[in-house]
């Protein structure tokens, strides 16, 4: 019968030990939520790389839809492009997108039709329809907020960009840091001439480190998104502001005054002309239903720019005209400044321009990229526990290594 021993190295100080707890606690934690939420989060970095060049590859998809036939003509008013419209269809016009950025034609959407129609900017002749705004792009976005699963999946993936604010990235910092400052050096840069092992441990150490702050920004942005309210209400008492942002999703028109015809669409592009000469013109949304607000939306530059989005939104009562609720980029207090006028660029890698987005290309890649190395990793140890779980000592004894 063979005979079994524990074998215990010699004890270290309390500080070693209370080290090796801990350490080993973290990397269970990191090893676990990296192996379930990295799935996740794999998937929706993938998309977001995607995303990252949406304006481009919607033109490139869309061209028939989305360039007008002279790109350097001064598009005509839009009210010619909503009589067409109403025409055409036979329903109110609810949405009209103007043309922005990658976008050179309207868009609008007719009551009771789906499409969504497309208007040559410069002749305002109507050129098509698409079941999506932005076509396949709108599903790659839906993909990586809602992995095409609705709240359901909203729910994962809000929960997932958490976990790896706070969690992931912090363990994996921890596990990171070296003990002596001599080892420093080998954690900042891959071996060379390593082992496949070695490799695939340095990409999963040594990038992971270096896009630890990009993919921290990417998550608690992307959180933001879908806890808005709680977010704002935190940055807002951390910024010590004098009243709490309103959350627009809950505004209504005046309850008094329901009963009153509502404005038209033609009184509201009068009030959205008045409003913000100095911006362009974004979105026009009506109110979808008898209380809601009627929605306004304006762009500092109708081109992609580096640094914030400075994005006017006035939210009126659509019988009287009056504002709910207005979102002045340059006034507002400081809290909704961070969160409105630096969250998007911040998230869809726009806040230094073409730099940020194409390191945000690749930004999207890293969740994958460790989750892949982490598995590799975890199943690399596993086999090694396994193999090499008793090893002989002597004659006739066998000793347990821990």
């Amino acid at each position: 019968m063979m005979l079994y021993r524990r074998y215990c190295p010699e004890k270290g100080g309390a500080a070693d030990i209370k080290f090796g707890y801990m350490r080993k606690l973290l990397l269970q934690l990191h090893l676990w939520i990296g192996l379930t939420a990295g799935a996740i989060l794999a998937f929706m970095g993938l998309m977001g790389s995607l995303y990252v060049f949406q304006p481009e590859l919607t033109v490139a998809l869309y061209p028939e839809h989305y360039k007008s036939s002279k790109p350097e003509a001064i598009p005509v008013d839009v009210r010619l492009v909503v009589r067409t419209a109403e025409e055409q269809f036979g329903g109110q016009v609810t949405n009209i997108f103007f043309p922005v950025r990658e976008l050179e034609n309207y868009i609008v959407k007719v009551k009771g039709n789906k499409q969504f129609q497309f208007f040559d900017a410069a002749t305002g002749n109507y050129i098509g329809q698409l079941e999506k705004r932005r076509g396949v792009m709108d599903t790659v976005l839906d993909l990586h907020r809602h992995l095409a699963m609705g709240e359901t999946g909203a729910m994962i993936t809000r929960i997932s960009a958490l976990l790896l604010a706070f969690v992931l990235l912090s363990t994996g910092l921890y596990l990171w840091m070296p003990r002596k400052k001599q080892n420093l050096r080998d954690k900042l840069r891959p071996k060379p001439n390593a082992s496949f092992k070695r490799r695939n441990f340095d990409l999963h150490n040594v990038f992971g480190f270096y896009f630890s702050v990009p993919l921290f920004l990417a998550a608690i942005t992307g959180a933001y998104f879908g806890f808005q309210e709680q977010t704002q209400n935190v940055v807002d008492k951390l910024t010590l502001a004098g009243e709490p942002t309103p959350y627009v999703k809950a505004l209504q028109s005046a309850p008094s005054t329901q009963g009153i015809a509502p404005l038209t669409l033609y009184q509201a592009l009068d009030k959205m002309d008045a409003l913000y000469p100095g911006y362009v013109k974004r979105t026009l949304v009506m109110a979808p239903d008898s209380i809601a607000t009627l929605n306004l939306t304006y762009l500092a530059s109708s081109e992609l720019e580096a640094g914030p989005q400075k994005r006017p939104m006035v939210y009126l009562d659509q019988y009287t005209g009056a504002t709910v609720y207005d979102y002045n980029p340059q006034t507002a207090p400081v809290g909704r400044q961070l969160t409105r006028n630096w969250f998007v660029p911040i998230h869809f890698g726009k806040i230094g321009g073409w730099l940020t987005r194409v390191l945000w290309f690749f930004l999207g890649m890293m969740p994958a990229m460790l989750w892949v190395t982490g598995i590799v990793m975890w199943r690399g140890r596993s086999r090694k526990s396994r193999k090499k779980g008793y090893v002989k000592v002597g004659t006739g004894a066998t000793i347990r290594k821990i």
